[in-house]
């Protein structure tokens, strides 16, 4: 499967960046290829995987379409959550999920994702998932294996939240089906969604 270059170097910066802008990684890649692509600002993510032997690959570009991004705490003030929802039709119809869960704790509310670093695929957020020919995969479920590294984070509107994930999901129900798939995502944090306080 081949990306875009433009995810090729997206996938660089974020492998190299960090929550002040990723400067070094920039640096890293400018030296690697002949087109520096700046993501300050960006909202995008890369998807590979196969699925009856069929390869996919996913680029999008969600720069300024908060609807695509739940953040705030809207039903659990004044704990905050953070997740992405993408629902696309080509190259067929898919919905992408990436969930953080819980980024800025309450008494009521456990922090699931405290920041950067390695975080195994587990029944908690963070996570991946993925609804394509009729099934829902699961990095949550029991048997999924895998990871989602956070090399930049953030709490905070403008603020970035990037890394990797590389695994094999399930699918719900007792088919057994399995998916491979890896990817990276670059998320510049939206304004929150605001709830209640408790």
């Amino acid at each position: 499967m081949r990306a875009a270059s433009w995810c090729v170097a997206a996938l660089a910066l974020v492998a190299c960046g960090d929550s002040d802008g990723g400067a070094d990684g920039a640096a890293d890649v400018a030296e690697e290829t002949s087109e520096t692509i700046d993501l300050t600002g960006k909202s995008v993510y890369h998807l590979e995987f196969s699925v009856d032997d069929e390869p996919y690959v996913v680029d999008r570009d969600l720069t300024g379409l908060d609807q695509y991004f739940a953040f705030g705490s809207t039903h659990i003030a004044p704990a905050v959550s953070f997740g992405m929802t993408d629902s696309i039709q080509f190259p067929r119809t898919m919905t992408i999920g990436i969930n953080f869960g819980i980024v800025v704790p309450s008494a009521d509310h456990p922090i699931q994702t405290e920041g950067t670093g390695t975080h195994p695929f587990s029944a908690e957020p963070p996570s991946v998932e993925l609804f394509v020919k009729g099934l829902q995969y699961r990095s949550t479920l029991p048997g999924a294996s895998g990871s989602i590294e956070v090399t930049s984070w953030g709490v905070e509107e403008g603020e970035t939240v990037a890394g990797t994930f590389a695994g094999t999901i399930i699918a719900e129900g007792p088919t057994g089906r399995t998916i491979d798939l890896s990817g990276s995502f670059h998320f510049t944090l939206p304004a929150r969604n605001a709830g209640q306080p408790q």
